[in-house]
């Protein structure tokens, strides 16, 4: 009998696919973007939904439209046109696809990072992450027991061509509004986190560099006078230590738009290409003894982890990591959920929003859950800090696998 092959011709392809996603991200960081942050599924799609809701979900910290996650998309639907894989196609379980969209995201912030990110932390030095890692392989191995039972959404088929469209077409939409806050026309609606900008008092007080100085963005007609923040009528709003002390928040880190744009082009054409996951590698592997898709992993870290050396990024332990907690059990947990609903999904947010730029539109409605998710988690203060899991993050996760279980042992009797 001939013995099955475990490592295909596609391994080097997805292997280099990986490096190459790895190290622009980790490059991305050098030219602006958050630490260990160059490329985060969940949270540029959090940042674009603090765009349009900041005001509302409490996510004046972190709202901008990444223009990453623009260029992820159009350089997908760009080669799979080219490459006549643009399928318009849809109809399996939208609306459980969005639930499901909507549970990962509210996992991942509560981690603080995609699956993808789990990797680039790692690549990072940041050690916290490997308690991230370890519940990916366990929200995978939890997949595979109901994969092994049946479980499927069903199989999408063909639709209306302008339903194919839908997220290349709201993407486009997206890239007009990055132009228009870029050049300074940001619509009143929109919530804009500051460039570098740095919350000393969270909602009331904001300053930002300005060339080697400090500038009050709100509270308006407050000024800095020897270091400290000074209201309009004299009062001490933050000291001068406070001020000294705050970090530029996440939202204001950020590459420009041209160099963010440009990156997610190429990267959007790479994963269309070679179909990257960042669990199917481990998936593949356990569920049918095959590699490929894994060494897009290894390429991921191995990238990420060569050019933050490089660049002087490397920041190897537990303590002081950028965007980060020390909850070990927490992170455990979160990405155990988080990647549970991916496999229930069929791929990972970053292949989601792949295939929604592919035509197809059950992807399209789970990125639309994960929007919606980013704004409820930060809405109901559910989402981490550095400081470490929300008061009732626990709470959630366990109300999320709750229903996660239920739609997998629903799904798994449907073809059983």
């Amino acid at each position: 009998m001939r013995k099955r092959r475990v490592i295909g011709p596609t391994a080097a392809v997805l292997g280099g696919a990986g490096l190459f996603i790895g190290a622009v991200a980790a490059w991305l960081v050098s030219r602006g973007n958050p630490g260990n942050m160059g490329l985060c599924i969940a949270c540029f799609l959090r940042d674009i939904a603090g765009f349009f809701a900041g005001s509302v979900t409490n996510q004046a910290a972190v709202a901008y439209i990444r223009p990453e996650i623009i260029g992820i998309v159009l350089g997908a639907m760009g080669a799979a046109v080219a490459t006549r894989e643009f399928r318009p196609r849809g109809g399996s379980a939208p609306l459980v696809r969005f639930a499901l969209g909507f549970a990962f995201m509210s996992a991942a912030l509560i981690f603080l990072g995609c699956t993808v990110r789990a990797w680039l932390r790692l690549g990072g030095g940041d050690l916290t992450a490997m308690w991230g890692i370890l519940g990916i392989v366990a929200g995978v191995l939890v997949g595979i027991v109901f994969l092994k039972r049946g479980f499927s959404l069903g199989r999408a088929a063909a639709v209306a061509k302008p339903l194919g469209w839908v997220l290349p077409a709201l993407t486009g939409l997206l890239l007009v509004f990055a132009l228009m806050a870029a050049f300074g026309t940001k619509p009143g609606f929109a919530t804009l986190t500051p460039e570098d900008g740095r919350a000393v008092v969270p909602g009331e007080v904001v300053v930002k560099p300005d060339g080697d100085t400090l500038v009050v963005v709100k509270p308006e007609g407050a000024t800095i006078v020897g270091g400290a923040v000074i209201a309009q009528d004299g009062s001490v709003l933050a000291d001068a230590e406070a001020v000294a002390a705050t970090k530029p928040m996440p939202g204001g880190r950020r590459a420009a738009l041209a160099v963010s744009l440009l990156a997610g082009l190429a990267i959007g054409v790479v994963a269309q290409r070679t179909r990257f996951c960042s669990i199917g590698g481990i998936r593949d592997a356990i569920l049918v003894n095959r590699y490929d898709l894994l060494f897009g992993v290894v390429g991921l870290l191995v990238g990420a982890t060569v050019v933050n050396l490089l660049l002087g990024q490397y920041l190897l332990g537990f303590a002081g990591q950028p965007v980060a907690h020390n909850d070990a059990f927490g992170s455990f947990a979160a990405m155990g959920v988080a990647t549970f609903s991916a496999m229930l999904l069929g791929g990972c947010p970053f292949r989601q929003v792949v295939m929604g730029a592919e035509g197809d539109s059950d992807s399209a409605v789970a990125v639309g859950g994960m929007l919606v998710g980013a704004g409820f988690t930060h809405w109901a203060g559910l989402a981490s800090s550095p400081a470490g899991l929300a008061p009732n993050a626990w709470l959630a996760l366990g109300v999320m696998l709750v229903l996660l279980v239920a739609v997998a042992v629903l799904g798994s009797r449907k073809t059983a």
